[in-house]
C-alpha cells in the first residue's frame, strides 16, 4: 500500500510502527517476493518485522461507517470496489473465504470525513484515535502473532478513481502481508506497489503470496 501501516501488538494496546515498504528495481523470485512482503525481508536478508496472520480462514469484511462526504459517486464506486475485491481473493486459491458483513465485520471498513495526513479522531477505536494517516491505511491488531482485527481507513484524499485498487490492497494487507514494494518494476505487476494504484487484480506474485500464507486446504 502507498500509505503508512501501524501493526498493533498486544489485546488493542501497545503500538509499534511496521516497515513501511523495501525497494525492488527488479523481478524477485517467489521466495524472495513472499519475504518481503509478509515480514519485510529485503532479497536475501533477514526479516525485519514478525509473520502475522488469521487464525482462521473464513473471515468478513465490510463498510461499517460511511461518512456523508461520500455519499453519492463515491458512495457507489466503493460498494463496487468491495464486491469485486472479494471475488478477487476468494478466486486467489488460497483457504481465505471472505464474506461481506457491513455490521460486525472481521475487517471493518470506515470512509472517514477527514483529509488526507489528517489525525483520525472519533473512529471507534480508541488505539486509532489521535493517530496520523495519510489518504488510506490499513491498522493490524494482533496478539501472539495471530491477527485480531484489521481496520481500514479511507480519507476524503483518496482520489475515487483509485478505490478499486486501494480496497483490494488493503484487505490483502489486512490478512498479514503488511509491506510494500518500492521501484517503477512492481508498479504494473502487484497490489502492493508502493507508488502505483494501476493494478485493480492481484498479480501473479501477489496470489502466490496470499496462498504461501494461507496455504489451500
Amino acid at each position: 500500500m502507498i500509505w503508512r501501516a501501524l501493526l498493533l501488538w498486544g489485546a488493542f494496546a501497545s503500538a509499534m510502527q511496521a516497515q513501511e515498504y523495501l525497494s525492488a528495481e527488479t523481478a524477485l523470485n517467489d521466495a524472495q517476493f513472499y519475504r518481503l512482503v509478509s515480514c519485510a525481508a529485503p532479497p536475501g536478508g533477514a526479516c525485519q518485522k514478525p509473520e502475522v496472520r488469521w487464525p482462521r480462514t473464513d473471515l468478513s469484511v465490510g463498510i461499517t461507517r460511511m461518512d456523508a462526504a461520500y455519499l453519492g459517486g463515491k458512495k457507489k464506486r466503493a460498494e463496487a470496489a468491495l464486491v469485486r475485491a472479494i471475488q478477487e481473493i476468494n478466486a486467489a486459491g488460497s483457504a481465505i473465504r471472505l464474506t461481506r458483513n457491513d455490521t460486525a465485520p472481521d475487517i471493518p471498513i470506515l470512509f472517514l470525513d477527514m483529509p488526507a495526513r489528517g489525525t483520525i479522531q472519533n473512529s471507534g477505536f480508541k488505539a486509532l484515535d489521535g493517530r496520523s494517516i495519510s489518504a488510506a491505511g490499513v491498522r493490524v491488531f494482533t496478539k501472539d502473532g495471530m491477527i485480531e482485527k484489521s481496520v481500514i481507513i479511507f480519507t476524503t484524499g483518496l482520489q475515487m478513481r483509485a478505490y478499486e485498487s486501494a480496497i483490494l490492497e488493503e484487505i490483502t494487507q489486512g490478512l498479514g502481508l503488511l509491506t510494500d514494494i518500492g521501484g517503477s518494476y512492481y508498479e504494473s505487476r502487484s497490489i502492493f506497489s508502493q507508488t502505483s494504484n494501476a493494478r485493480v487484480k492481484l498479480g501473479k506474485q501477489d496470489i502466490m503470496a496470499l496462498g504461501r500464507h494461507y496455504p489451500a486446504r
